[in-house]
């Protein structure tokens, strides 16, 4: 696994120095069944579903860490490599389904 940019390494940093044994559980999940369903990890929906990673539209998605804390992450099976592209504390407004907002 790899963070996409800068912020995605600093939203990590800051789940494991606030949420260790949550991010370790999340870390062995998402290793271990990248495309795994549960009530913690699923692939998010609508224009969040893909993101761009080196040209190649990859499915994008998300494991909830803590009650407000996310990870994303695309998967590039070219790679066979996990990107983060969002990690944080809090809970991430882009899914936010309030005002009719995905």
């Amino acid at each position: 696994m790899f963070a996409w940019d800068r912020r995605a390494a600093l939203g990590w940093r800051n789940l494991l120095s606030q949420a260790l044994d949550s991010l370790d559980r999340a870390w062995v999940a998402i290793t271990a069944d990248p495309r795994g369903v549960s009530g913690r990890q699923r692939r998010l929906e609508g224009s969040l579903g893909l993101v761009k990673i080196h040209g190649a539209d990859r499915e994008q998605w998300q494991y909830e860490v803590t009650s407000g804390g996310r990870i994303w992450y695309a998967i590039d099976d070219d790679r066979r490599t996990l990107w983060i592209t969002h990690a944080g504390t809090g809970h991430p407004k882009q899914t936010d389904t309030r005002g009719g907002r995905p």
